[in-house]
């Protein structure tokens, strides 16, 4: 059951990250230059964050690398999918510079991951 409820975030975040995209126009605050590439960033960031979950504390130790990397691809992936998904919404388009937004939030997010999972104690089993 554990297992499942780790999921559910990243599968809350990727919908969410979905019906947005999908809306012909987003409130953005005017006057801040490149705005929407920081809610890419912090968006992809949790994404990341979530996926991570999505890993066991042991995985983390024993292979900080490898899940890193998993969790960074995944989201990158999602951000391509993301992306030629615009494409088809009226209003929206299909932007580089937004995948790379959402690649660095995935890489800053799985690099949390990956630092916070370092100082965390293993729970011991029958805990």
């Amino acid at each position: 059951m554990v297992k499942i409820v780790c999921k559910l975030p990243a599968l809350f975040i990727s919908g969410m990250i979905w019906f947005l995209s999908s809306q012909r126009v987003l409130p953005v605050p005017k006057g801040i230059l490149g705005f929407d590439k920081v809610q890419h960033l912090l968006a992809y960031g949790a994404l990341a964050g979530a996926l991570g979950l999505w890993f066991s504390l042991n995985q983390w130790k024993k292979k900080p690398f490898r899940c890193m990397v998993w969790v960074m691809s995944i989201a990158a992936v999602y951000g391509i999918s993301d992306e030629i998904h615009q494409a088809f919404v009226p209003g929206r388009d299909c932007n580089v510079w937004d995948w790379l937004a959402d690649t660095l939030g995935a890489v800053i997010g799985a690099g949390l991951v990956m630092v916070s999972a370092r100082k965390l104690e293993p729970i011991p089993p029958g805990s």
